[in-house]
């Protein structure tokens, strides 16, 4: 029998940010193993995964945002995309419901009450927002209910959902801290063949790199990433410069910039668009850097460094147990003296990335991990 599988992301879709590129590597794989997939999403932009189904979704981009974080058009996007949601379970045979991040759980919640759909509902954990919200809400009355509240949020979804899923082991002790029963750990996947290809001589020419050392960060510049940190570090690297590889707005990159007080000479933004303009990036940098203190998931960008054989150092709270992710503690001064250190060998660094490449296309395969995926939910029906 066919597994039919909805996936549900109440996020823009395509974008390329560390949910979405998740989401959208998990739908491909399973389809590709012979699962037929919808994707219920807001709208969005660029490629959408082949062989997977759109659950058709009214555009309303004029209340969308690419930017993570809660804003007031989600409720009216929420609410459209229950209703999608909610169309699918009633016209369509779906084995599983898959529900990603915070919102989607309550919006394929509500779809399934509608419908009264006896769906499995899996709940996949990306972040906690009780480490998450209060980088959105910081000041006043918000600021002090951003933690409270987003604890009660991350205690409620769990317990919604028939199962969930780990993406580390960080992410399962969260989930069985907050009264999740039933949780399986499977992580995230990486397909290294897209990350290949990137040309060194055009992305220093496109972007004005000059022969020093570049620390690559790929991603968006929201504040749960804990740029300030990295900003900081580089004071630290005095010889290296900063390639900042994102789809963010530059303005917001230099703003980090200006607030640490570091030269704009020794900063470039990359603005990445698609794989060609993330393997061009990758191409050129001699280390990567995830500062961000706090991660409850698991940071999917650090994939894409180490697939590409970069070897990336990592705050704690993001750091992984893959070959060429060094870990630093969460201060500027011991994230900068890890990046030094390692820009100081540069043979033991070529020999990290390439065990860190060779490990990430043996054992984060997308393909393997939608044989784990499929089998899972196989248990719920």
């Amino acid at each position: 029998m066919t597994l039919a599988v909805l996936q549900v992301g109440a996020f823009p879709f395509p974008l390329g940010q560390g949910s979405q590129v998740y989401v959208g590597g998990m739908c491909g794989a399973l389809a590709a193993a012979g699962a037929r997939v919808w994707l219920a999403t807001y709208g969005g932009e660029g490629a959408w995964p082949a062989g997977v189904e759109r659950v058709p979704m009214p555009r309303l981009d004029a209340l969308q945002s690419p930017r993570s974080g809660p804003h007031a058009g989600k409720l009216l996007l929420d609410a459209a995309l229950v209703m999608s949601v909610a169309r699918v379970l009633r016209r369509d045979r779906i084995d599983v419901v898959h529900a990603h991040n915070v919102e989607a759980p309550f919006v394929a919640a509500l779809a399934r009450a509608l419908c009264a759909a006896r769906v499995p509902l899996v709940y996949n954990l990306h972040t906690s927002l009780e480490e998450e919200l209060p980088a959105y809400w910081r000041r006043g009355l918000a600021g002090k209910v951003a933690g409270p509240l987003g604890r009660a949020v991350d205690h409620a979804i769990p317990r919604m959902a028939d199962a969930c899923v780990a993406l580390s082991e960080r992410a399962e002790v969260h989930l069985r801290a907050h009264g999740a029963e039933r949780v399986v750990r499977i992580g995230p996947g990486v397909n290294v063949d897209e990350l290949r290809g990137g040309d060194a001589a055009r992305a220093r020419a496109r972007w004005g790199l000059d022969d020093r050392h570049w620390v690559l960060y790929t991603g968006n510049t929201d504040a749960y990433q804990d740029l300030d940190l990295l900003m900081e570090a580089m004071h630290h690297v005095p010889d290296a410069g900063l390639l900042m590889a994102t789809s963010s707005l530059p303005e917001e990159v230099w703003a980090y910039v200006d607030a640490a007080r570091l030269s704009r000479d020794r900063v470039r933004v990359a603005q990445v668009h698609g794989l060609p303009d993330l393997a061009d990036a990758l191409s050129v940098g001699a280390i990567a850097a995830v500062p961000r203190r706090l991660c409850a998931g698991f940071p999917i960008k650090l994939l894409n460094t180490l697939g590409a054989g970069v070897v990336t150092v990592a705050a704690a709270g993001s750091a992984q147990p893959i070959a060429g992710c060094v870990r630093a503690d969460d201060t500027p001064q011991a994230l900068g003296r890890a990046l030094r250190a390692c820009l100081a060998e540069p043979d033991q660094l070529l020999k990290l990335g390439r065990e860190a490449r060779a490990e990430v296309a043996a054992q984060w395969s997308w393909a393997a991990r939608a044989t784990e995926l499929l089998q899972f939910y196989a248990t719920l029906m």
